[in-house]
């Protein structure tokens, strides 16, 4: 589908500007598809604006609803892509994106699929060796998650609020895309890295709560916090 070229891809950012350096960086470095990409950013990171086609500053922290939604307003293309920036793409050939384009194109019953973080926290997990191309899941998070425009506006997009809580906004869209009988997945074999640093990489006056994380899994998830110990291409762990 021709269209579908020079995707639109949405990053999020709150602080965590070493995060959305990374983010930027391997996004840049590791797609080969022709894409747009805008920041939309909660406060923090206007020196990524030039390193972005799209720069969109709110002037405070609107939340991460209000942030989807101005995305869905923004995409001119079939499809969307919406990610937090705390997120590495894999080394693929061919590389990610052309291949969630693919995975779109041949299941028109989805209306989202992301990829697949290399730690699930609070889910079941999906084995990397798994031979679907993708699990439908009851949701998936925005893990350079590509979404069908017109099925998320035939949802009605994300809450209409301004929070800067995360507000579950994954649970939001994908019971809403459900509603309107579209499925949603996550890819099996396409992983994330999944960055997660002190605090989850607030500054330390943020809580966790305060960002929708729980205080409980911090130490829990920072074991996994060891890009070393993945394979930086495919973000598998080394044996």
């Amino acid at each position: 589908m021709e269209q579908n070229f020079n995707i639109n891809i949405f990053i999020t950012a709150y602080l965590r500007q070493d995060f959305t350096r990374k983010c930027i960086q391997y996004l840049k470095e590791r797609t080969k598809t022709p894409y747009t990409l805008f920041l939309l950013d909660n406060g923090g990171n206007s020196e990524f604006r030039k390193d972005v086609d799209y720069y969109v500053g709110f002037g405070q922290n609107m939340g991460i609803h209000a942030a989807w939604n101005t995305a869905l307003a923004l995409s001119t293309t079939d499809y969307f892509i919406t990610t937090d920036n705390d997120l590495l793409v894999p080394d693929l050939e061919p590389d990610w994106l052309s291949q969630m384009i693919k995975f779109m194109d041949e299941r028109p019953d989805y209306g989202a699929i992301s990829l697949h973080p290399h730690i699930f926290i609070g889910a079941e997990g999906i084995d990397p060796k798994d031979p679907e191309d993708v699990k439908e899941r009851n949701m998936c998070g925005a893990v350079f998650r590509i979404m069908r425009t017109a099925a998320v506006r035939q949802a009605g997009g994300w809450e209409n609020k301004i929070d800067p809580q995360r507000n579950h906004e994954e649970r939001t869209i994908c019971s809403r895309l459900q509603g309107v009988g579209y499925k949603v997945g996550i890819a099996s074999r396409i992983r994330a890295y999944h960055l997660f640093g002190e605090n989850w990489g607030y500054p330390p006056e943020i809580s966790p709560e305060q960002q929708g994380h729980r205080a409980d899994l911090a130490e829990y998830v920072k074991q996994f916090d060891q890009p070393s110990a993945y394979d930086e291409k495919t973000w598998l762990p080394k044996t």
